[in-house]
């Protein structure tokens, strides 16, 4: 059965990334951790793990001193980071907002992860994978693609040059119903509930489907009953609305400066073509100063 504390939240946002640290990076989190790592894993076809070594702090030890203060810092931060039995590298980053130009950040962070790999005078056989999973609550482009899993391959033979270098991209706006594989569906449809979602029904079906999802329950619940953790997941919550506001504005500032712009670069030439200044003004919303003024 369902946790009340289910229905006395009107809404709760399961991509919070200090939410998804503790779910991942808390004490015991290992079994749930390997579990979606190897969901993503399997769903690209990939080999899976054995075990896993957690390396990011829980958020609950310190009681939230070890997650970092100033959210505006986020973009530095890995929000899970382990090692597997094989001694590869899992970083998982949750990204709720971004652009085009995102691959390049995720790209920078697994180099960032891979040149920490090697101490002053060891070889580079002693380099292991690293394994980049991001889950991005916004779209990079106009595909259908909701996981993608990039290597370095040759382009004219499709030979791997190396599998060190493996990025998973799992686009959550493009995610309807049973798309992928059924472990990483689970998860997806853990972290794509809405505020109009039943949240019973959906995660009575998906811990059916998937027995581990009642620990992941478990966790939802243990953490919305803790009053210091819901704290600082309002915190996050009030930063990252915050943010998408900001975000939002800026957008419409550029529209519009991009418009005026425009009208301005079609005024200057309707001037010069000697047109009246009172149809130009009509015609590219400028006022008769400003046009007189170009």
């Amino acid at each position: 059965m369902m946790d009340n504390n289910y229905r006395s939240i009107k809404y709760f946002n399961t991509l919070n990334d200090y939410f998804v640290r503790y779910l991942f990076s808390d004490k015991g989190s290992e079994a749930i951790l390997l579990d979606f790592i190897n969901s993503t894993m399997l769903d690209a076809g990939m080999k899976t793990f054995r075990s896993v070594e957690i390396l990011t702090p829980s958020p609950k030890a310190g009681r939230c001193l070890n997650y970092k203060e100033n959210y505006e810092d986020k973009e530095t931060i890995t929000d899970v980071k382990c090692i597997t039995q094989n001694g590869s590298v899992v970083i998982i980053e949750i990204q709720l907002q971004g652009n085009s130009r995102f691959p390049e950040r995720i790209l920078y962070y697994w180099a960032s992860n891979y040149s920490k790999l090697l101490k002053q005078g060891e070889k580079y056989d002693d380099l292991t994978p690293v394994i980049s999973i991001n889950l991005l609550n916004f779209n990079l482009d106009d595909s259908s693609n909701i996981h993608s899993c990039y290597m370095i391959y040759d382009t004219v033979n499709q030979r791997l040059l190396t599998d060190h270098l493996q990025i998973h991209i799992i686009e959550l706006k493009k995610f309807k119903g049973d798309l992928l594989k059924p472990n990483l569906n689970c998860w997806l449809k853990f972290f794509t509930i809405k505020e109009k979602d039943n949240k019973e029904v959906i995660m009575s079906e998906i811990v059916k489907e998937k027995p581990i999802m009642e620990e992941v329950q478990k966790r939802y619940n243990n953490f919305i009953k803790d009053r210091l953790m819901m704290n600082e997941y309002d915190k996050r919550q009030a930063y990252l609305y915050g943010k998408q506001i900001m975000l939002e504005e800026e957008r419409r500032l550029g529209i519009e400066e991009g418009e005026k712009n425009k009208a301005i670069s079609i005024a200057r030439n309707f001037k010069k073509a000697g047109i009246d200044i009172k149809i130009i003004s009509e015609n590219t919303g400028l006022s008769i100063e400003e046009v007189e003024n170009l």
